[in-house]
């Protein structure tokens, strides 16, 4: 009997490319209130660099779901390895024309969840979304 040979598939994203990473992301966090004032700090630019955005898979639809999100979208971001971790307290901005509300302002997404990119160490994948 002949054995045939099969090719292998493999369920396997494609690699993320430096050139890929063309989207300037800014990160945002709330600074504690020093003033004698009742409520939450100023918002800060905590962090800024380029990532990729694309849209979210359908394990990344599910965490908008449960967080009730009108939208969302993922980014992907090279690890900074400790200089920057963003954190679900943390919102950003993502300084692309399609990024826009009606207004024609800059869409402030809320982080929903922070994890490694299983795939590729060198990089990190968040999801955003819009809640409020």
């Amino acid at each position: 009997m002949m054995k045939m040979n099969r090719p292998e598939f493999e369920c396997k994203a494609p690699p993320v490319r430096t050139n890929q990473l063309n989207t300037p992301v800014r990160f945002f966090r709330t600074v504690k209130n020093l003033g004698p004032e009742p409520g939450r700090g100023q918002t800060e630019q905590a962090f800024e660099c380029l990532g990729l955005a694309y849209d979210p898979s359908t394990k990344d639809r599910e965490v908008l779901n449960v967080n009730e999100a009108k939208y969302g979208v993922t980014i992907k971001i090279r690890d900074t390895f400790g200089e920057f971790d963003p954190s679900t307290q943390d919102t950003v901005v993502i300084d692309d024309r399609r990024y826009l509300d009606a207004t024609g302002q800059p869409i402030v997404w809320d982080i929903l969840q922070v994890a490694p990119d299983l795939e590729n160490n060198q990089f990190v994948k968040i999801v955003l979304g819009v809640t409020k």
